[in-house]
């Protein structure tokens, strides 16, 4: 009986080593591929900031009130569409001043923030020029980007792939072999979308809208990149 397991146990282990052994290995190469397309933007997000003091809170609200009103008047008045306009934050606060080494009250502020996009860019400056005659103003930020990106994406995700492919093909030709299909595709992190500072574009740009009016606000809109990383993992034959 115990020989009998003995020999059990022996061709079993036979068996694992010969699956093990004539299992053929499965060679790959893993690349990573990186994918970039230009577009002019075609939109702008802005922020606005727009804030009093007074001696009380309702005073300094009041007076708050009345500059978002002229400011959302400007926006309605230059085709901004309403959704696209929103509060982006309202706060009041007690206003201080330090001097002779102390504190001091000096009243209280109200502020209130707006963001709004404009669709068309070439209305951006004329706005400006528009909203910077409302005292107590601040443009807090812009952002310029491309409202319909998807197809630029796709092209972006394309080029990517095909840069990783071109990696591949070279690996498994310095090994003596091809790519004979995918095994795995991940993203590397987000893609991305950022500002291109052409300079050339920029100099002309501001040039040219100089000439129209030179106490107009100028504002170079450049060219956006996006982005698409991929790490891909190829079967090689």
């Amino acid at each position: 009986m115990r020989n009998k397991s003995v020999f059990y146990i022996i061709a079993v282990g036979i068996t694992i080593l010969c699956f093990a052994g004539c299992a053929k290995r499965q060679s790959s190469v893993i690349v990573s591929g990186i994918g970039t397309v230009s577009a002019q933007p075609d939109t702008v997000q802005m922020y606005i900031s727009l804030s009093k003091t007074a001696p009380t809170t309702r005073q300094a609200q009041e007076e708050v009130a009345v500059m978002v009103k002229k400011a959302l008047k400007i926006l309605q008045d230059s085709g901004v569409e309403e959704k696209n306009i929103q509060t982006a934050s309202l706060r009041f606060m007690p206003e201080y001043e330090w001097g002779n080494g102390r504190r001091q009250l000096l009243g209280q502020k109200a502020e209130q923030a707006i963001a709004f996009s404009v669709e068309n860019l070439n209305g951006t400056s004329a706005i400006i020029d528009q909203l910077i005659e409302i005292n107590g103003i601040e443009l807090q930020n812009m952002q310029f980007n491309v409202k319909d990106n998807s197809a630029l994406y796709a092209r972006s995700r394309e080029l990517a792939f095909q840069k990783a492919l071109e990696k591949a093909e070279q690996y498994a030709k310095l090994s003596g072999m091809k790519v004979a299909g995918t095994l795995s595709i991940s993203e590397d992190g987000a893609n991305n979308v950022s500002p291109v500072f052409n300079r050339a574009r920029m100099a002309a740009e501001t040039t040219a809208k100089q000439a129209m009016a030179d106490s107009s606000t100028v504002l170079p809109t450049g060219e956006m990149e996006i982005t698409s990383r991929v790490v891909i993992e190829f079967l090689l034959k």
